[in-house]
């Protein structure tokens, strides 16, 4: 296995750490706000495509796997040119520009969201789920008589407002729950105003209050909550579904807004409760923590309903995907991998 991607992206470091073999490409966003960065993406675009073309030649893959996102144009459209077959990866409900722009260049699309193939009907997508990590497939504790346990869960950077608002409502929280205790990820840019945020409290309140700026060990951090609390990122939802634990959510209002999208099907289905951006201080927090804390069953059905918006077989399904295609490029002579 190669991974592609971006030079200089926050991706770079976290793939060399764990030694699977990464390449890059010189290639950067656009908006098309701003008709410079479409002129600068076009020009480097042409680039990349040669360099990944280069990539794909001395690598000879069965298959390429374009996980969305602009990196992947380059590597899709090289893929194309070199008659290697092509899986688009869309994680979110509602499909971005990349993977719009390339659903017609692919073989497939596995998608997470029974919404997103009909948004790209006729292009071969396939609901597969998203898929998870190895520790998310292996399943969870079973839940208690009640939540005791919450896990405020930022992703790798945190979620500013997020960490604002529970550092406003922790010291209530866990005066008025004596058992609560709160796993917090805050990510390196709050780490100092959290962990100042905690210290200003009684140490015994401390005590039920972690704070860390990035845990290694998500699986075992989800599988040990009662309650996350967290953004609303396609493999985030599908992570923490799968271990079949209720959500709070504060979709991220940026970037097209793909978050309140990915969480319209978990709030309908009853498996999360949403709470915007906008809304989410100390005290509008603590009134929607209060109705899943103060009702364990509003809770366990929550909970339920997760498990049951759950995909761990997701894996498997795009790597059934992968086998097939693999077979069909070297029917038709594409190169092997090496």
């Amino acid at each position: 296995m190669l991974l592609v991607g971006r030079r200089g992206g926050v991706a770079e470091a976290l793939v060399e750490r764990t030694g699977i073999p990464l390449e890059t490409l010189e290639i950067r966003g656009l908006d098309f706000a701003h008709p410079a960065t479409v002129a600068v993406f076009a020009l480097r675009l042409t680039r990349s495509v040669r360099e990944a073309r280069r990539l794909i030649r001395r690598f000879r893959p069965d298959v390429v796997v374009g996980a969305a996102g602009y990196v992947s144009v380059p590597v899709v459209l090289a893929a194309r040119r070199e008659r290697v077959p092509v899986l688009l990866l869309e994680q979110n409900a509602l499909p971005g520009r990349a993977t719009r722009f390339l659903a017609r260049r692919a073989d497939a699309v596995a998608v997470s969201f029974p919404g997103t193939a009909r948004l790209l009907r006729g292009r071969g997508a396939e609901v597969t789920g998203n898929p998870v990590r190895k520790e998310f497939r292996d399943g969870a504790p079973p839940l208690g008589d009640r939540p005791r346990r919450l896990l405020a869960w930022g992703g790798s950077q945190g979620a500013r407002r997020i960490n604002r608002a529970l550092c406003d409502c922790a010291p209530r929280l866990l005066r008025d729950h004596p058992e609560l205790e709160i796993t917090h990820q805050c990510g390196q840019l709050d780490e100092a105003e959290v962990v100042a945020a905690r210290a200003a409290l009684d140490p015994a309140l401390q005590r039920r209050w972690e704070v860390a700026a990035f845990y290694g060990d998500a699986g075992a951090r989800v599988a040990a909550a009662d309650l996350v609390l967290m953004r609303a990122g396609g493999s985030s939802l599908a992570e923490v579904s799968a271990l079949g634990r209720p959500m709070i959510l504060v979709p991220y209002p940026h970037a097209g807004d793909h978050q309140r999208h990915n969480a319209a099907p978990y709030v309908d289905a009853g498996a999360a409760l949403l709470l915007t951006d906008a809304e989410c201080d100390g005290e509008r927090l603590l009134g929607v923590l209060e109705e899943v804390l103060g009702d364990p069953g509003r809770w366990r059905a929550m909970a339920e309903r997760s498990r049951s918006m759950g995909r761990p077989e997701a894996t498997a399904n795009v790597a059934a995907i992968v086998r097939r295609l693999a077979g069909t490029g070297r029917a038709r002579g594409a190169p092997r991998a090496a």
